[in-house]
This record gives structure tokens, C-alpha cells and sequence, in this order.
């Protein structure tokens, strides 16, 4: 109750609306909830990620996000192991997080979960770990590519998809201009991105203001 207080408190009073509408934003795009998580303060360090990350580089916000521990309690990553793959939090960052529904397999899918197992919170600090005992080190083929895929390799292939430009924008878009994107200004948006060496919310954030 009383992190939601301060929430509420900073949206009311902030002299810098824009971080807050930001943070919000990516609140509901990486979305986690305190009936899941149980644990405020993991809530309250994802919304200082949010807030430190909110206009920098797309990749490492995403790389962040998914080694934070609220997301790796609240997808389900903590139970995620090698004998018994957890496909929550692949599925999420494939349908929500970067591509949208259509522009992956159910294969891709559990594939990319064999990835990120043993990718868990350490129970004494709260910080992210890789647990090698849960880890599955075999062979496995995500979009196309085949190999000892880690959960990296799999951040890097998915942002590699051309999907992700067209999907973030359309959803910047509808949060900042209209309900109903154009597609030809998302297409230019998206080429623009594609000039770059990382997709950038500033660089995003400039042009849509244009």
C-alpha cells in the first residue's frame, strides 16, 4: 500500500510527467503484479528500472527486464528447469514483450523456455544467477538457428526479428498519438530504427514528435 502511494503521489505531483507517463508505459508493456511477486521491494527496483532505462536502448532495457527478479517470479522463471521447462516467460516475451502474435512457433517457444532454464533469484541477496545445475546445455533451434542457444543468445536473436521495430512503434504510437496507427509513418519509424545499431526509444521518442 504504501509503494502504490508513492506511485500515486509522483503521477499527481511530478514536475516531470513524461518520466512518469514512461514508466507506466513500460509498466504495462513488461507487466508484473504484486499477487504474484508478494515481494514490494522487487516490485518497487523493477520501477526504478523502469525509470533509469525508460529512453536509452530497447536491448538492454529488454536484457534488464528479464533479469529482473520481479519478472523472473512472476513469469515463472524461477521454476523453470531442465526437466521440467517453464514456458511463461518465452511465450510473454515473444507475444507481448517484442514481436506480437503470428511471427513465432509453438517450437520457437520451447525452445527458447530450454534456453532460459535455471535462470532463477538468488533466495539470500535477490539478485539474478544462473543456476548451472538447472540449466539445459543441449542443442536447441530458435528462429532458424540452431546451437547451445543461452537465454542471451535468444534475447539477441528475437531483437534480431523484424517484427520488433514495427511492434514497439505501433504500441508507442497508440500511446502518444492515436488509437489507429499509420502505417506509413510506422514504416518510416521502422526503417529509421533499422539505421541504427540498436533500437533507441530516444530516436524513437524524437521522430514521433515530429
Amino acid at each position: 500500500l504504501e509503494l502504490k502511494q508513492w506511485w500515486y503521489q509522483e503521477l499527481l505531483t511530478t514536475p516531470s510527467p513524461l518520466l512518469e507517463r514512461m514508466t507506466l508505459f513500460w509498466h504495462n508493456h513488461f507487466t508484473s503484479s504484486l499477487h504474484k511477486v508478494h515481494w514490494p521491494p522487487f516490485l518497487y527496483q523493477q520501477n526504478v528500472l523502469l525509470r533509469i532505462m525508460r529512453w536509452g536502448s530497447f536491448r538492454e532495457l529488454l536484457g534488464a527486464v528479464a533479469k529482473n527478479p520481479a519478472m523472473i517470479v512472476y513469469l515463472d522463471t524461477q521454476a523453470n528447469h531442465k526437466d521440467r521447462p517453464n514456458e511463461n516467460f518465452a511465450r510473454e516475451l515473444f507475444e507481448l514483450f517484442t514481436l506480437g502474435e503470428g511471427h513465432y512457433t509453438e517450437r520457437d517457444i520451447k525452445e527458447a523456455a530450454r534456453a532460459f532454464t535455471g535462470w532463477h533469484v538468488d533466495h539470500h541477496t535477490g539478485a539474478f544467477r544462473i543456476n548451472p545445475r538447472q540449466h539445459d546445455e543441449g542443442t536447441k533451434e530458435v528462429f532458424g538457428v540452431s546451437g547451445h542457444l543461452e537465454g542471451d543468445d535468444v534475447l539477441n536473436l528475437t531483437l534480431e526479428q523484424p517484427n520488433v521495430a514495427p511492434y514497439i512503434v505501433r504500441k508507442l504510437w497508440r500511446e502518444f498519438i492515436s488509437d489507429q496507427p499509420d502505417e506509413r509513418e510506422v514504416d518510416r519509424l521502422t526503417a529509421h530504427q533499422a539505421r541504427q545499431l540498436e533500437p533507441n526509444l530516444a530516436c524513437t521518442g524524437a521522430v514521433l514528435s515530429q
